[in-house]
């Protein structure tokens, strides 16, 4: 049964730690970015489990130590495909239930990523909705690699790809 994602508590962890650094887990900015660790995080504060059943290391999510961990939890792309293939209508694999999904039907605690060649390079977390009565009008981001709180999406450039959080198998 498909389990809920704990929004309100991902997105309290993502502006918490928006511009610091929870010294919980390593911090990864001189190594390519932090920005999948730190989004990682988060949707593990929103109850996420952590996946250690995976065929292999990039069908599993998880970060013990920074000598136990995937790259689906520090990196961009394996991150992306881990969340989207991990499961489907048809599966009910363990761990998070995502997909990809449209620009106006973005919920708090979901995931956007910059993408450049259909590849991620970055990933940033919707922290507020900005509505004119029923009207979208923009999203409010956190990230690191460089450190964020409740910015503007629409300021950010590049091409973007957006990720539908669902909830989790356990």
């Amino acid at each position: 049964m498909l389990k809920e994602y704990d929004r309100e508590k991902a997105v309290a962890y993502a502006r918490k730690w928006a511009l610091d650094h929870n010294p919980d887990y390593a911090n990864y900015e001189l190594y390519g970015g932090d920005c999948t660790n730190y989004i990682s995080q988060c949707l593990r504060a929103g109850n996420i489990p952590f996946d250690n059943i995976g065929e292999h290391v990039l069908k599993k999510w998880y970060w013990y130590s920074e000598y136990s961990r995937t790259p689906t939890w520090t990196a961009a792309e394996p991150f992306y495909k881990y969340v989207v293939g991990n499961n489907s209508i048809s599966t009910e694999n363990y761990g998070v239930y995502a997909r990809d999904a449209v620009y106006n039907e973005l919920e708090l605690g979901d995931i956007v990523q910059l993408v450049y060649d259909n590849v991620a390079y970055h990933a940033m977390i919707v922290t507020d909705i900005i509505l004119e009565g029923e009207y979208l009008l923009d999203y409010l981001i956190c990230q690191h690699t460089y450190d964020l709180l409740d910015y503007p999406l629409s300021l950010k450039e590049g091409e973007r790809r957006y990720i539908k959080i669902l909830g989790y198998y356990q």
